[in-house]
């Protein structure tokens, strides 16, 4: 049971009005007016109904609500509802370090389940998937204007649509009765004046004759630039390492610097100042981060440029009186440029192939002679270096030029049959395929060719005394080989040879093929009995091709393996049906009881799902719900192959100030040799190497959804819709990494030492005669995980008119979670993520209570809607609040919209948000669960104050 204190204190706050946001009515809303017995189908169901009601809660927003907002993407309308947890890794301010296959993607992640277990429809048919790999949707490539609005069911449907519908789907409903011509044009920016925003679109609809329609949409998106240097949330590197350590600017900084790091091997590494390598005293310069190290920060990207080209167009005619042809397209051309710092180059780490380090032989005539002397007395006869290769030395500042392409097209014929050989009534059949196809032209900017590099650093004199300099093998300058000094600026000569491109190509495609057959059986004395039948044929293809360098290895940046083109072919055969069990009873106006199945034969293995759930209403305007769903989602070509090579922070449990956390954990720790008094630099942490990869292996996951609640619509107050959902999830043979963090401490958490053959302990430049280093963590996607998550959904909405005060539509949503535990690995201790915002790349938590209100006015030509989001206090991630960090304070964001209408077809209007310019928050290093940025832009505003003005037009 969830506890009664949290939730109905929330239904308080929600029904006077206090709790900070808003949303549009629900499916069921009094304001839906349903005329006769025409054909219609709600979210989350395939039968035809007599009404919009139904067992599984179904949350609707319009493109009006969208607009509130001065949003034209529904990934960043997600970000405003509880429902929804930030895409980590997928969205315009999150991507740049995710890789060059996720870089600018806008994705959603519904119940924090990821973007693949969210089944993304359009009317109510299948989408490619953003990526080659994945089938998580690019919201880029789907237009805004003639969106009518769009349904999201938080919970399972795979027996209603198939795999990936674990989390539940969002169904995009197109307009169908749009005529005439609308043009609309939308700016926007910061208060600071960047993010700027441009958005123009035109939209044609058309009566086809008597016995048609036709409707075309063509839009223009241009989101601009925010950098990290114009924000004091990123301007300069952060490290926070321990509650009372925290560092910002110089201390923090890279210690891979442009000037170069050389360690000559006598345990010491030195740079130069102004040119040179000697102080005042003529004594080699030591390093020092404080004084000579990279500000990463100021080079990233806060939100990435990107600019869309999007068109939709919808078809219907009439063939004859009960047959209907129809046809969607969708076409969307979507591109970006990213850019971070560059390369932090490490001959130790960044290896040639992954096996010859590029480090500076003795004989290397550039050497500056104390350099050459240090080593001489250290007898070494190679010098591991490193050096920032960015546009201020040689290569140039990293980057993602990415260039996406999505095509579709739907093509069917439905019609309507008054009977079936004088079996039943009002039957409806359909036949559609659905293609789609998304290709991928990905550009990795700034990369320094690794054997160019090593060849380069190999010189010798090309005769004798000459005082002139050859690469010296013969091969290498063969192929034009050039003597690299990293002692000085690098030569334009030098650059050329050094700089590399690289390119990868991608491509998915879809086939669906859907028959379905839909009617009312017989009767009942309580009403129809309605039921479905079909049958599905679906196969997805996707692969991704990199660069033979990036494959080998043999440029900066990580070695990543391509993913293998495959396959995936799935068969189905599907059946749903609708029992009216009693009605016009005391106490029970209706009760009516529901089911579905769905068999899956897929790669050789074959999954059944199931629905099965019912309706109560024992008096008007209360209504009883319950649902319980088996779903699943399948693999996608992205984990069932590929290898990646990763770098970043992860924790090494036998530091001191970790340790000593239980004692199972200090025994390991001694036993592997690491002495009581480690302490690894900042830098050491911070560079963690491993390997990530797919398995061929995978079998789908499994999740369990329980979903029960209550709408109450009361006669006496009209226009007032209540609806309170308690929901439970849980998930098995779930697809996970064991988290690299998490895999270490359970290999020292641990008496049987789980996991250790991911980790790797060697030695480090920094720290000479050690060789207890945590060098590598490795991972491998598998079916280990589990997660168990709960909590409740309240929806409030209310709209009336005052007559002479105007007309108010007034909304609340929340969601409370109280319950969020994940499993890593079976038999181990689950991980509680309830009540953090944050955690690692790939296990993020559960903020406890978000929710937002929307309070609308209308008087005449004028409307004006002022909107809050709320994101209750919560600890930053996993662990955070043991180690002692503090909890993230509650933030609410206000958003102001005003507009006004020329006449009944032309409005302007002109917004505001996060009215009050509200900061975000700072999380702790590892944290924040997104790379290379220390807070979580999907909950918190990064921009600051902003402004939109538009206006649209119809003819």
């Amino acid at each position: 049971m969830f506890k009664r204190s949290r939730v109905s204190g929330a239904i308080a706050l929600l029904a006077t009005g206090m709790l900070p946001f808003a949303m549009p009515a629900h499916a069921q809303s009094t304001d839906t007016k349903v005329e006769k017995m025409e054909a219609i189908v709600i979210t989350g169901s395939r039968i035809v109904r007599p009404n919009l009601e139904g067992t599984t809660p179904v949350m609707s927003v319009s493109t009006e609500t969208m607009a509130n907002l001065g949003l034209t993407n529904f990934a960043d309308m997600a970000t405003q509802l509880p429902q929804f947890t930030p895409a980590f890794g997928a969205s315009r301010t999150q991507s740049t370090f995710s890789g060059v296959s996720s870089s600018g993607l806008q994705l959603t992640n519904l119940r924090n389940l990821g973007s693949q277990s969210t089944l993304v429809l359009i009317n109510g048919r299948r989408v490619p998937g953003g990526s080659s790999t994945s089938t998580g949707v690019d919201f880029n490539s789907i237009p805004f204007a003639n969106i009518e609005r769009v349904e999201t069911i938080t919970g399972g449907a795979s027996a209603i649509y198939g795999a990936d519908a674990m989390a539940g789907v969002i169904n995009i409903i197109t307009k169908k009765s749009f005529e005439g011509v609308e043009v609309g044009v939308q700016y926007g920016e910061t208060e600071r004046g960047d993010n700027k925003s441009t958005q123009a679109h035109v939209m044609f609809g058309s009566k086809l004759g008597g016995n048609g329609r036709a409707l075309l949409t063509m839009e223009f998106h241009k989101d601009g630039h925010v950098s990290c240097k114009d924000r004091e949330l990123c301007d300069d590197d952060v490290f926070w390492p321990a509650p009372d350590d925290f560092r910002k600017g110089p201390v923090a900084r890279s210690g891979v610097p442009l000037a170069g790091r050389f360690f000559p091997g006598d345990g010491k590494s030195y740079t130069q100042r102004n040119g040179s390598f000697l102080d005042a005293s003529g004594k080699l310069i030591p390093f020092s981060t404080a004084v000579d190290g990279y500000n990463r920060n100021a080079q990233r990207d806060l939100a990435i440029p990107t600019k869309r080209v999007v068109m939709a167009g919808d078809i219907e005619y009439k063939l004859a009186p009960n047959v209907t042809a129809f046809g969607e397209f969708n076409y969307a051309s979507t591109s970006i440029d990213s850019s971070f710092e560059g390369n932090p180059f490490q001959s130790s780490a960044n290896l040639v192939g992954g096996e010859t380090e590029a480090s500076i032989p003795l004989n290397n005539p550039f050497i500056p002679a104390a350099l050459k002397a240090a080593m001489v007395a250290a007898k070494a006869t190679e010098m591991t270096w490193w050096q920032r290769f960015s546009s201020e030395t040689v290569g140039g500042n990293r980057g993602a030029s990415s260039d996406r392409d999505m095509a579709r097209a739907v093509i069917g014929v439905k019609g309507e049959l008054d009977s079936l050989m004088g079996f039943g009534s009002d039957w409806r059949w359909e036949a559609n395929h659905t293609f789609g196809t998304t290709k991928t032209i990905l550009g990795t900017e700034g990369s320094v060719g690794l054997q160019q590099l090593y060849d380069g650093l190999r010189v010798e004199e090309t005769a004798p005394g000459s005082g002139k300099y050859q690469c010296s093998s013969a091969t290498a300058r063969a192929m034009g080989c050039v003597p690299i000094n990293p002692f000085a600026p690098y030569t334009a000569e030098m650059s050329k040879y050094l700089t590399v491109g690289t390119t990868s190509i991608g491509k998915q495609s879809l086939n669906d093929s859907v028959v379905s057959l839909s009617g009312s059986a017989f009767k009942l004395p309580a009403g129809d009995v309605r039921t479905v039948v079909g049958a599905e044929v679906r196969s997805l293809y996707g692969g991704l091709d990199h660069d033979t360098q990036i494959n080998q290895g043999t440029v900066t940046g990580n070695q990543i393996g391509d993913t293998d083109y495959i396959k995936i072919k799935t068969r189905e055969i599907f059946g749903e049906i609708q029992v009216p069990l009693l009605a016009d009873k005391p106490f029970i106006n209706m009760l009516n009881a529901e089911g579905a199945y769905r068999h899956s034969s897929s790669s050789g293995k074959s999954y059944n799902t199931w629905i099965m759930g019912g309706e109560w209403e024992p008096t008007d305007g209360l209504r009883f719900r319950a649902k319980k769903a088996r779903s699943v989602r399948t693999p996608v070509p992205g984990e069932l192959s590929g290898v990646g090579q990763t770098f970043g922070v992860v924790n090494d449990p036998c530091t001191a100030s970790r340790r000593n956390a239980n004692p199972t954990r200090a025994a390991n720790c001694a036993a592997d040799g690491v002495p009581a008094d480690y302490n690894p630099g900042q830098i050491i942490e911070q560079s963690v190497e491993g390997l990530s990869g797919g398995n061929a292996n995978l079998n789908p996951e499994i999740g369990t959804t329980l979903t029960y609640g209550l709408v109450f619509q009361p006669s006496m107050l009209k226009g007032f819709t209540l609806a309170i959902d308690r929901f439970t999830i849980k998930v098995k043979d779930q697809i996970a990494t064991v988290d690299r963090g998490t895999a270490v401490n359970l290999c020292y958490d641990t008496p049987n030492r789980f996991l250790c053959d991911s980790k790797t302990r060697g030695t480090h430049p920094l720290l000479p005669g050690a060789n207890y280093v945590l060098k590598s963590v490795n991972e491998q996607l598998q079916n280990v995980a589990s997660l168990d998550v709960s909590g409740v959904d309240i929806d409030v909405h209310y709209n009336f008119k005052t007559g002479s005060y105007g007309d108010f539509d007034l909304s609340a949503i929340a969601t409370v979670y109280d319950k969020a535990s994940f499993v890593p690995l079976a038999g181990e201790d689950p991980v509680d993520l309830l009540g953090q915002a944050g955690g690692t790349t790939s296990l993020q938590g559960y903020v406890k209570f978000t929710g937002a209100v929307n309070v609308g006015w209308k008087f005449g030509a004028f409307k004006a809607n002022w909107n809050m989001r709320h994101i209750g206090r919560t600890d930053m991630g996993v662990g955070s609040a043991a180690d002692g960090f503090p909890m993230v304070g509650a933030h609410t964001y206000h958003n102001l919209r005003l507009g006004y209408s020329l006449s009944k077809k032309t409005e302007l209007y002109a917004g505001v948000t996060n009215l009050f310019d509200k900061k975000p928050p700072i999380f702790a290093s590892g944290y924040s669960g997104t790379q290379a940025l220390d807070t979580i832009p999907g909950y918190y505003d990064v921009f600051g104050r902003s402004f939109f003005v538009g206006g649209t037009m119809k003819f």
